[in-house]
């Protein structure tokens, strides 16, 4: 009977050791990949359009838009797709800011392509001012 736990003790052993170690090697391995700075883009929403300070990124690039309502309605930012990103209707966006209100919207662009922009606010849907395209080269 002693040997028997002592073979079975060697069993376990032999099996959870090498597990535990590459369980340990996988969680020290980095799990995403993150640029290390991001490109700031002004987003400037009025009552008739939308204004970027800058309409294109290199592939990789982290991009951190950062949105204002300058108009005296509500307005929003949104990316939205079927293009690289594969976005729905409702795509990555910031909610509905109210005049004088901002939002930051952070995306990591590892593609490249063209990412339709435009405000998903009522009233604007209408207006081809109030959306654009953002290049990613």
């Amino acid at each position: 009977m002693g040997f028997r736990l002592v073979s079975l003790v060697a069993l376990v052993a032999a099996v959870v050791v090498p597990f535990a170690h590459g369980a340990t090697r996988l969680a020290a391995a980095p799990q995403t990949t993150e640029p290390d700075t991001y490109l700031d883009v002004n987003v400037t929403l009025t009552d008739r359009k939308i204004t970027l300070s800058d309409r294109s990124a290199d592939r990789g690039s982290g991009i951190t838009f950062h949105v204002r309502n300058t108009g005296t309605k509500l307005h929003s930012f949104a990316l939205v797709g079927p293009g690289a990103l594969s976005l729905d209707s409702a795509g990555l966006r910031t909610p509905a800011l109210k005049p004088g209100q901002t939002a930051v919207l952070q995306v990591y662009l590892d593609f490249r392509g063209a990412i339709p922009y435009r405000s998903t606010a009522p009233g604007d849907a209408t207006r081809i001012t109030m959306r654009g395209v953002f290049f990613v080269t």
